[in-house]
């Protein structure tokens, strides 16, 4: 990736990984951008962390130059899973930070996409910090608002810290949105690694195995017998090894990106493509709710010459919200909101299929729902053919999940002892309180439906 600089005819998006999981997504989406896999709207892109190791990891598997990548917070080992850390090394490091993307020529940019886990202390922790220095750094110097949107990752199942620390940015990032000015992100697009590996699981075992009898000498093939699956698709709780969920990043990473590259896709010029209505990323945040599922079928198949299309949309639409989301939404999403692109050939990707493909989404929302249809039309029969569908706030029974092992940690570490409730301070730096609020929120945003049983009912 070296010095190589990205940058279509048109590109305005500014690309920030922060932590190890953000690094991955970003480097994987960059190298198969120069390789001319994938469309790019990105005019640049930093790697940063607080952990000196991951950094020179993540450089060295992505091949990104020294100019790309941040190292911040003294101490250089990273913050141990303390978002409070996470966030005060960002605060701390402003200058420095501002200086190296201003070095990297982001003014004039439109938006910024920043890719973390929700689950770790430096993404967690230093996305609502660094969010709310650039809404502040170009309010001030520039006069103008940008987007910014967050791609985040969920973390695996049996892991309380790691929820505790999800819900308390899902909680920190939405209430951003509700100070002056808006300083907190325009969407949060939810990945979530059960799901995503459940996916690979279902779809790719052939090269899952390969994959993981390559480099970790792991038997993928006891899997059914030894090893469970991630407990969104009603399975048990029994985790993958470390050393398995390791490896399955290689396979993970591309279902984001495919997403990622579609939301991208529209504001793309290219001959013999159009776009209706014209569309470009910074328009999702528009008519999206705050909080947003992707799904993405990249081998669709429509047939109009056969007729009955109005049926035939509505099992692609179908097998996407059930089988491709990278998020679990169970069998009744009840969105608020959908924004969908149909692309293909002009034969498909047609702004006269508009009435049937609202039908077909229908189910899938709740009542009185937008929907914001996109169609990108090629002049060329053989372009691919793909549907991507971004829900806003449905319903995610994974979210129960997190919040019910968040709240037990918090019970666990509750108490009269003052000195057993130092652990919220000494392990997250921050207060009870400040954990049972955040979750407090998340439940009163989602709680018409976290319930035991219509949580089971929609796995």
């Amino acid at each position: 990736m070296s010095d190589v600089k990205l940058e279509g005819s048109e590109a305005s998006v500014f690309a920030i990984g922060i932590g190890e999981c953000g690094s991955n997504l970003v480097g994987s989406y960059l190298a198969k951008s120069e390789k001319g896999e994938l469309p790019t709207r990105i005019r640049e892109y930093l790697v940063m962390n607080t952990d000196r190791g991951d950094l020179l990891k993540a450089r060295k598997k992505y091949s990104i130059s020294s100019k790309r990548t941040l190292l911040y917070s003294d101490a250089e080992i990273g913050v141990g899973g303390k978002f409070s850390a996470g966030y005060e090394s960002v605060i701390d490091s402003e200058d420095i930070i501002l200086n190296q993307l201003q070095a990297l020529g982001y003014e004039g940019i439109s938006g910024f996409c920043i890719f973390t886990s929700f689950g770790g202390g430096t993404g967690c922790g230093g996305t609502p910090a660094l969010i709310r220095l650039l809404r502040k750094r170009f309010a001030e110097q520039e006069k103008r608002k940008i987007f910014i949107y967050v791609f985040g990752v969920l973390p695996f199942v049996n892991q309380s810290s790691e929820a505790v620390n999800s819900v308390w940015a899902l909680s920190k990032l939405l209430r951003l949105q509700l100070e002056e000015g808006n300083m907190g992100p325009d969407l949060i697009l939810l990945l979530s690694n059960n799901t995503m590996l459940s996916r690979v699981l279902s779809m790719q075992r052939g090269e899952a195995a390969d994959l993981i009898t390559r480099e970790k000498g792991l038997d993928l093939t006891a899997l059914d017998s030894n090893v469970t699956r991630p407990n969104v698709l009603g399975q048990t709780n029994t985790p993958l090894p470390v050393q398995m969920e390791e490896a399955f990043v290689e396979l993970v990473n591309p279902l984001a990106l495919e997403s990622i590259a579609e939301m991208l896709s529209p504001g793309v010029p290219e001959l013999g493509k159009e776009v209706l209505p014209t569309t470009d990323i910074g328009d999702f945040a528009l008519k999206l709710d705050s909080v947003v599922v992707p799904a993405m079928f990249d081998d669709l198949s429509i047939f109009p010459e056969v007729g009955d299309v109005g049926n035939q949309l509505a099992a692609a639409v179908e097998y996407t919200a059930a089988h491709c989301s990278l998020t679990n939404m169970g069998t009744n999403p009840a969105a608020s909101s959908v924004f969908s692109v149909l692309s293909g050939p002009k034969e498909i990707a047609r702004v006269e299929f508009d009435p049937l493909l609202k039908k077909a989404l229908s189910p899938f929302l709740a009542k009185g729902a937008s929907i914001s249809p996109t169609y990108c039309a090629y002049d060329d029969e053989k372009a691919r053919a793909s549907l991507l569908l971004l829900f806003g706030l449905p319903r995610i029974p994974e979210l129960y999940d997190i919040l019910e092992e968040a709240k037990s940690l918090i019970r666990l570490h509750s108490g009269d002892s003052e000195l057993k409730q130092h652990w919220f301070k000494r392990s997250k730096g921050t207060t009870k309180q400040e954990l049972e609020d955040a979750v407090s929120d998340l439940e009163k945003l989602f709680g018409y439906y976290i319930t035991p049983e219509q949580t089971q009912a929609n796995k």
